[in-house]
């Protein structure tokens, strides 16, 4: 770069001289301003500690050197760490009340100059270790076979079922049956292959596997997987897997560790928790214990698989309908495939979780699952026990994701955006505010559409009439007062199969085209009590231009990476 500015520079000096003529010699060049450094920074900016780790924090410009504090004690103590005053932080060795917190820098020659990092104490991640025999499920696990160039592909042994008086682990193909590939009677091994793994113990043998692959042979080609679900399930070895079904971290948070526990016996119906806003968890070799809420059901999504562990190649892009999609590019991680995806209130089995994006996770019903695997009079049932909570405490991330989730209320719009949604608010403002509980309209930013103008509409009570989706082609987005918040609407099943049958009506013209890897149903970010049809498109890849409504119902623009089995 500096080469190619010093031959410009050259360039236009020897143009100046040639073209000046008459006149008055050249002025002098104005001087750039040098950048005016960071008073202080700390490195990292956040961090997440494992009990008893230790993390090393850096201090950085003209503030420097530091002292160190956690919390707002010099020097941490037992409670929430210590600091050194080389800056090594050590987490305390049981778990805070107050999990998250400043480690802070202060410049020693100016007490007033600070800096920050946000740190979370979190549970040791243990999902990715060597499990002893009986093994528990939740845990690190695949294809002995499963071996690429300099890689071992490794996901999740997520969960126990039981068939005829048989039980079975139950994972993904694409974990246990390497995508279609393997032959049945290949061993499983825990925590992966040997060639990654000095200490792997066989668990399992593969029984029986999904159809997983579209017809054809094409490199790259997409279609419907035929058996709408990617699962496996392997046949436990005598004494080598947890017969409770019993998974990690699963269970209620203690002083050091998170109890495990078996999932409940009794499923549940994805409708039922998306129109509840039941919180969602799951347990995993990569990112441990997660929770989060659902982002769509009933949703077509298409996922890419590739030709072999680690080659990067897409093979074929799976299509599967009626899915379950969580929100968040934190609840998942490569390698938590096969992972049971419950209810964090009663740890009912929901999905098997098989792929994601920097933004969502998705996961099979666990209802088709079971059905997938139906034996003649035998069915295939979850092996588990009583309801009880899952406690969502904070895990260690073996490969955190930094990816920032979902949308913001705080997106800066353009100015021609705002214009846009100016104008309208202008135009419908004070008809608007003839409902009594209106307090305000205000331009400001789409939650279902981040960086599309809103007009934002506060109210202290369900509003009379309700507030239109669309106004003169500008999204409303409805806001309730902090005294009005329990007021709110919630949507009923019946709203949700009237955007359901919408969806199914109109999903063809969606899903599958250019830029566009998804369509389900949700719940609106930006009215409360109303339904979306949630239409997930992939990052930098043009696509035609969604509307405000489809058939009425309000649509949500959810934009990330491709979906990719994990």
């Amino acid at each position: 770069m500096s080469r190619i500015l010093g031959l410009f520079a050259l360039t236009c000096a020897l143009l100046a001289m040639v073209a000046c003529g008459g006149g008055g010699g050249t002025p002098a060049p104005t001087p750039t301003p040098t950048p005016t450094p960071a008073l202080l920074t700390v490195t990292p900016s956040t961090a997440a500690v494992p009990l008893s780790g230790s993390q090393q924090f850096t201090a950085s410009g003209t503030g420097a050197p530091v002292n160190w504090s956690v919390n707002g004690v010099a020097g941490g103590n037992a409670t929430v760490g210590t600091i050194t005053a080389g800056g090594l932080y050590s987490a305390p060795t049981t778990f805070p009340a107050t999990s998250s917190f400043n480690v802070t820098a202060t410049s020693q020659a100016t007490a007033s100059i600070t800096a920050n990092a946000a740190t979370t104490v979190v549970y040791p991640n243990n999902n990715r270790l060597q499990q002893a025999t009986p093994v528990k499920l939740g845990s690190s696990g695949g294809n002995v076979l499963d071996v690429g160039t300099n890689v071992c592909c490794i996901g999740t042994l997520g969960s126990l079922i039981s068939r005829g008086g048989v039980t079975y682990i139950l994972s993904n193909n694409h974990v246990l049956a390497r995508s279609s590939v393997a032959a049945n009677g290949e061993q499983i091994g825990q925590p992966g292959a040997s060639q990654c793994f000095s200490n792997e113990s066989v668990v399992a043998s593969l029984t029986q596997q999904a159809t997983l692959a579209p017809a054809g042979t094409t490199v790259g080609r997409t279609g419907a997987a035929p058996s709408n679900v990617d699962a496996a399930i392997a046949q436990v070895g005598v004494g080598t897997v947890d017969a409770t079904g019993t998974i990690l971290d699963l269970g209620a948070a203690g002083a050091t560790s998170i109890a495990d526990a078996p999932p409940s016996a009794t499923l549940a119906v994805p409708a039922t928790v998306l129109t509840a806003n039941t919180q969602v968890a799951k347990s995993g070799r990569t990112s441990s214990l997660t929770c989060s809420t659902l982002s769509s059901v009933s949703a077509n999504i298409q996922v890419a698989y590739e030709t072999a562990c680690g080659s990067n190649v897409t093979a074929f892009n799976a299509q599967f309908a009626n899915q379950v999609v969580v929100n968040g590019g934190t609840f998942s991680e490569p390698g938590d495939s096969g992972s049971l995806i419950v209810t964090a209130d009663q740890a009912r089995p929901l999905a098997l979780l098989y792929g994601g994006s920097t933004t969502s996770t998705v996961g099979n019903p666990i209802q088709d699952v079971l059905t997938a695997f139906l034996s003649g009079a035998n069915a295939a049932t979850m092996v588990g026990g009583a309801d009880h909570a899952v406690s969502c405490k904070p895990s260690q991330d073996i490969f955190p994701n930094s990816s920032a989730v979902g949308a913001s209320s705080t997106t800066v719009l353009a100015p021609q955006e705002r214009q846009r949604a100016t104008m309208v608010q202008q135009l419908h403002a004070k008809t608007i505010m003839r409902d009594a509980v209106v307090q305000s309209v205000t331009v400001g930013a789409s939650d279902d559409n981040p960086g599309e103008g809103a007009l934002v509409v506060e109210v202290s009570a369900v509003p009379r009439t309700p507030i239109p989706a669309v106004i003169d082609g500008v999204r409303t987005k409805v806001v309730y007062s902090a005294q009005a918040a329990v007021m709110q609407p919630r949507i009923t099943e019946t709203d949700l199969t009237h955007a359901i049958t919408i969806k199914d009506a109109n999903v063809a013209g969606w899903f599958g085209q250019p830029g566009i890897q998804g369509v389900g149903v949700g719940l609106s970010s930006d009215a409360p009590g109303e339904t979306a049809i949630v239409i997930y498109t992939i990052t930098g890849e043009p696509h035609q231009e969604i509307p405000a409504t489809i058939g009425g119902v309000r649509t949500k623009i959810i934009d990330g990476t491709k979906f990719k089995a994990y």
